[in-house]
C-alpha cells in the first residue's frame, strides 16, 4: 500500500468514527427530544383541565349567609357573590327547636338566585335564643344537580 491509499484509508476511517459518534449524538438528542414532547402533551393536557375546573369554577354560585341587625330588627341574608345562578335556593336551621325565621315560608324556596343577588329573611331573636346557628343552605345548580353548604352564623 501507498502512502496516499494508506493516508485515504485513514481518513476515511476517521470519517466514519465521527459519523458513527454525531449518530450514537443525534439518537441520543432525538429521545430527549421526543421526552421532552411527550412531558410537555403531558403538561398541555394539566393546564387544559385545570382551565375548564377554573371556567367551571367560575360559573358556580358561591354563598355566604350572614346575621345582621338593623335598629331594633334582625335579619339573615343570603349572598350570592359567585359568577353562577343557583335555583329553588332553601335554607333550613340544623338543631333548631325555635326558629327565629318568621317570613321564610313566604320567601323560600327561592326559584332562581342570579350573580351578586341577595335574599333578606326577616328573624325575631329574644333574650334566650341561641348566639350561634347552623344553616343549611340547598339549591339546585344549572343542571339540575341539587347541592347542599352548611354554615355556622353568630348573633
Amino acid at each position: 500500500m501507498s502512502q496516499y491509499e494508506l493516508l485515504t484509508l485513514v481518513t476515511s476511517l476517521l470519517a466514519i468514527v465521527v459519523s458513527l459518534v454525531s449518530l450514537v449524538r443525534t439518537r441520543k438528542i432525538a429521545q430527549e427530544q421526543l421526552e421532552l414532547e411527550r412531558v410537555t402533551a403531558e403538561l398541555s393536557k394539566v393546564q387544559l383541565k385545570n382551565l375548564e375546573e377554573e371556567n367551571k369554577a367560575k360559573n358556580l354560585p358561591k354563598f355566604n349567609v350572614t346575621i345582621q341587625r338593623l335598629g331594633k330588627n334582625s335579619f339573615f341574608y343570603i349572598t350570592n357573590t359567585g359568577q353562577g345562578t343557583a335555583y329553588n335556593l332553601n335554607l333550613e336551621l340544623v338543631n333548631c327547636s325555635e326558629n327565629p325565621l318568621y317570613d321564610v315560608e313566604h320567601k323560600l324556596p327561592h326559584p332562581e338566585m342570579k350573580p351578586n343577588s341577595r335574599v333578606k329573611l326577616n328573624a325575631s331573636f329574644h333574650t334566650q335564643s341561641p348566639l350561634k346557628y347552623e344553616a343549611k343552605l340547598t339549591w339546585e345548580d344549572a343542571e339540575g344537580n341539587p347541592v347542599s353548604e352548611n354554615f355556622w352564623l353568630t348573633r
